[in-house]
């Protein structure tokens, strides 16, 4: 039943929203005493086009729907819109279904509305529990600095306006307001560890140590800025060196464990995209990707959404099953200024260009590479070039029959020499060509 508690004697303890809101905002209502007063202090604030949102996970029967029915009543009386999802719970529903199919109702309520976020009501003492759960749980410097007051979870943007006060302070507001609100009897079970440290750990601590909870809050502030320092760095790094699916080894190599570790899972989340990226990769992931850094060529790795880490002579590379490249192609201009490097571009005589076919390679194919006497079978040219592996059958070649003249990012075969007497074109390979990286 919603709870009213009796007037403290205590003054109106001084609770505001700090953080610029964006205008179009959802709040997320469970009912209880901490997503109450968050509402109640937005409905303060001027300028907001708020809507509530309630999700009824249906895990608790009869008590899941009175929070429904008093969130309804509630935002009835406040005049405030609500929009109200019902989940059908699994056989063995657990905290990360629950999670999931919230913010997958948060986002549907966020394009019905055109939300620009959504407002939750975690506070410092949710603060510190996070910080203590993801210590028990071997967490790194992310995942030490907790909650930030504005992120993005599940592709949902969360805004987190009360991160500064406690959980007393807010019941006291609503007290004071003479506002009730619901509790979930759920929350007092001491089988769930987040209960526990709630309910034994942190008044233990506060006992041993008051005001613990306020500085362990405090504490995953100060994490969090070495958290975004390190992400810019690790942001940094694969701007100036990354392509999509490869990074180069040595400058890898060069990099602190820790920074190495960032810009690894960094570098995940860029090329995983969507679903898959969705929960980052784990601590022992991390480790099994970072360790190719300095395996030997043709070490590789496995990893989320049928993809696998790969590390490749110059390159350690991202590769799913199929693998997926962005094509390459060649663009032909008139005239030639120079003879061109070979490998990203060559200026040909345009009747020699006209007799050649592009393609991948086939069985039979042959190279005799510029400059050298002889000739070379393609494997062989291939791994002499360290082309790794995965790529070979994917390297667009340009071919006289069996005869290869050029090879996309790697080199030229015997092409003749450069002569401004005849009709020369230039041709240039267009495209992202990983297996021949500098």
């Amino acid at each position: 039943m919603p709870i009213s508690p009796p007037v403290p004697s205590a003054a109106l303890p001084s609770v505001s929203i700090k953080m610029k809101l964006p205008r179009r905002l959802l709040i997320g209502l469970s009912g209880g005493a901490d997503s109450m007063a968050l509402c109640h202090l937005l409905r303060q604030q001027e300028g907001l086009d708020l809507c509530a949102v309630h999700v009824n996970h249906g895990l608790r029967g009869e008590a899941s729907d009175a929070d429904e029915a008093f969130v309804r009543d509630i935002c009835q009386r406040w005049q405030l819109p609500l929009l109200v999802y019902r989940a059908q719970p699994p056989e063995h529903p657990g905290e990360d279904w629950a999670r999931q199919a919230r913010y997958g109702f948060y986002r549907q309520a966020m394009e019905e509305r055109q939300a620009e976020a959504i407002a939750l009501a975690h506070h410092r003492d949710d603060q510190a529990e996070t910080l203590l759960l993801h210590l028990l749980r071997g967490a790194g410097l992310t995942g030490l600095s907790a909650m930030a007051a504005d992120s993005e979870v599940l592709g949902v943007r969360v805004v987190r306006p009360l991160l500064d006060y406690s959980r007393q302070e807010l019941r006291d507001i609503l007290t004071q307001a003479n506002i009730p609100w619901r509790e979930d009897a759920s929350n007092q079970d001491p089988r769930y560890l987040r209960n526990a440290l709630r309910h034994q750990l942190l008044p233990l601590m506060e006992q041993l140590a008051p005001g613990a909870t306020q500085r362990m809050a405090a504490t995953a502030s100060l994490l969090r800025e070495d958290d975004a320092a390190l992400t810019l760095s690790a942001q940094a790094f694969l701007q100036q060196h990354g392509g999509n699916s490869f990074l180069p080894l040595n400058a890898l190599r060069r990099l602190p464990a820790g920074l190495a570790n960032r810009v690894l899972r960094l570098w995940w989340l860029q090329y995983a995209g969507g679903a898959s990226a969705q929960r980052g990769l784990t601590h022992q992931q991390t480790s099994a990707l970072s360790a190719l850094v300095n395996a030997p060529a043709g070490s590789q790795c496995n990893l989320p959404g049928d993809c696998h880490g790969y590390c490749g002579w110059t390159h350690l590379h991202l590769l799913g099953k199929p693998l997926c490249l962005s094509p390459v192609t060649y663009q032909v201009t008139d005239g030639a200024a120079n003879p061109g490097d070979g490998r990203h571009q060559q200026a040909l005589s345009r009747a020699l260009l006209e007799e050649c076919t592009l393609r991948t390679r086939e069985p039979g194919d042959w190279i005799r590479p510029f400059g050298q006497r002889g000739h070379q079978s393609l494997q062989d040219y291939f791994v002499n070039k360290r082309v790794d592996a995965p790529f070979r059958d994917h390297v667009p070649l340009l071919c006289r029959g069996s005869e290869v003249l050029l090879v996309s990012g790697v080199g030229a075969g015997d092409v003749p020499p450069f002569n401004t007497t005849t009709d020369q074109v230039m041709l240039r390979w267009l495209g992202e060509m990983p297996w021949a990286q500098e």
